[in-house]
């Protein structure tokens, strides 16, 4: 007779296992799709020649991938830098301190939640027009974060609040300013939270193509994500299924890997600061 115990943990792994198994038959789909010439049934390695020379397809011209991957990983870094450093001491402020507005501005990051981003597009835009900020880093740099910063926010205050207040009273008590209770004390209590908001705003960055499409006009430029979009012809059409899936793979093992290790900070959020977003 199975215990209880058993039983669940056999459940979860039931679960988990047929979870997963879209994602991996999609890899192997990637990887038959872009090594398989399914007409003659021959093995070939001809559509990862990307790696050596730039793509050029039925008219398509696209530059050779390292320096997009360059681009990928710089971009990827700088917004979780920048979120990471604009939201924790964010975070602490409205966790901590009491201020005029404190209700009204969290009501704000709130509100700017409720909005999906494309209904803001065609103002934000025109915005970046007037700012000379089209196809800039700074610009898409601007709207990428202003769109995730207040998710971010939300989540690192609930981490904040499940630190008891004790603990940095008696760090101010010992001698420590509120910064330094804030760095030393508060900080260690919170790095499961600021690892998770790291990690949500790597993923964002690395899967960002949107905005790439909309506001960068030079190949040279663009991110993995925005390279694989301009392997979609005018029309919508994929015109190369071979290519586009060993990019794809190229493409999608990265994330697939970091997830693996990283997945243990997700559990973290649902079971510590998401509690109080």
């Amino acid at each position: 007779m199975m215990s209880t115990g058993t039983l669940k943990k056999l459940l979860v792994h039931t679960y988990m296992t047929l979870f997963t198994l879209p994602i991996i038959a999609m890899i192997i789909w990637y990887f038959l799709a872009a090594t398989m010439n399914f007409t003659t049934g021959q093995f070939s390695m001809e559509n990862f020649s990307f790696f050596g020379k730039p793509v050029e397809y039925a008219g398509v011209k696209l530059p050779l991938i390292w320096p997009i991957v360059l681009n990928t990983i710089v971009y990827s870094f700088l917004i979780v830098a920048i979120e990471v450093c604009i939201s924790v001491p964010t975070a602490y402020a409205f966790a901590r301190l009491d201020f005029r507005g404190k209700r009204a501005t969290m009501k704000f990051l709130f509100l700017m939640r409720s909005f999906p981003g494309i209904t803001l597009i065609i103002a934000t835009f025109f915005i970046l027009v007037q700012m000379n900020l089209v196809n800039t880093y700074l610009g898409v740099l601007l709207v990428a974060i202003t769109g995730s910063l207040p998710g971010r926010v939300y989540i690192m205050k609930g981490f904040f609040d499940e630190v008891p207040w004790d603990i940095e009273w008696a760090a101010m008590v010992d001698g420590c300013t509120r910064f330094s209770a804030f760095k030393k004390v508060l900080v260690p209590y919170v790095l499961p939270g600021i690892g998770a908001i790291a990690v949500f705003s790597f993923l964002g960055a690395y899967g960002e193509w949107f905005l790439f499409k909309l506001l960068i006009f030079n190949d040279d430029m663009l991110t993995l994500a925005g390279y694989l979009s301009k392997l979609v012809t005018k029309e919508n059409n994929i015109i190369n299924y071979g290519l586009i899936t060993a990019i794809g793979l190229f493409y999608t093992l990265p994330i697939v890997v970091f997830y693996i290790f990283t997945q243990k900070i997700f559990m973290k959020v649902n079971l510590g600061g998401a509690k109080q977003v």
